[in-house]
């Protein structure tokens, strides 16, 4: 079983390299894992992949790359240079594309000796709820797509999906217990949302099922980031739900 500090993904939701590594160094041997999204990789560069690296910490890159197969396995294989942990594709792409994601990290991984990155399929942004899905016009509810789509990444062979805590347990039934599943929306103090409409606690995430705990705001806005990223492993930790 993984330890807390092997479980929880910080991402660096923040707007400067600067702001970003110093929190880096302040949560220290705490945290292994970083998530770089959008914001972060389109404006820092790689200056931030490079200080994480030098620190021998874990990279998430979400990028969640949603284009045509043969564009998204070039995407792929050029951020594989930063030798991430783990890529986000969009599942919405398709089967096809979520292959060519995956053989392009394969296809780097055997000619440069190096671990492959796993690949992680977004499914629904934790952001929509119900009535923003309907007026997408979708017909099946959330949690009925998203387990499609959790199945079809799982046939397609891919490592896992990021998904909200509301599914997770369905998705680990139905996908097995090696299928990985990483979880945004986590909040200490569940009435504190902002703009995440399907949340949870650690605690209830990882009894959901989750593998990795994805928290950014709760964390990064804090007075003392350091205590709330004890307080969350406590809480990971409670009742033996991790060593």
């Amino acid at each position: 079983m993984k330890k807390g500090t092997d479980r929880l993904v910080v991402a660096l939701d923040l707007p400067t390299a600067d702001e970003a590594i110093k929190l880096v160094d302040t949560l220290g041997d705490l945290v292994q894992y970083y998530q770089v999204g959008m914001q972060q990789f389109y404006g820092m560069g790689h200056t931030i992949m490079t200080q994480l690296a030098s620190r021998n910490k874990k990279l998430l890159l979400d990028l969640k790359l949603h284009d045509i197969p043969t564009t998204v396995g070039r995407s792929v294989t050029g951020l594989c240079q930063f030798s991430p942990s783990f890529i986000t594709l969009h599942a919405a792409g398709g089967v096809k594309m979520l292959q060519a994601g995956l053989q392009a990290a394969r296809e780097w991984a055997e000619q440069t000796n190096n671990p492959r990155p796993k690949i992680l399929a977004i499914t629904i942004l934790t952001s929509i709820g119900e009535r923003d899905w309907m007026d997408l016009g979708y017909q099946n509810s959330i949690r009925e797509s998203v387990l499609r789509m959790s199945v079809m990444c799982k046939e397609a062979g891919i490592d896992g999906v990021i998904a909200s805590p509301q599914e997770s347990m369905n998705i680990r039934s139905l996908c097995g217990p090696d299928f990985i599943i990483a979880t945004p929306g986590i909040r200490l103090f569940p009435q504190n949302k902002g703009d995440q409409k399907r949340t949870a606690t650690p605690a209830e995430a990882l009894r959901g099922g989750s593998d990795y705990l994805i928290v950014g705001r709760p964390i990064i806005t804090a007075s003392d980031p350091l205590q709330v990223v004890k307080n969350i492993l406590t809480e990971m930790c409670d009742k033996d739900i991790c060593d």
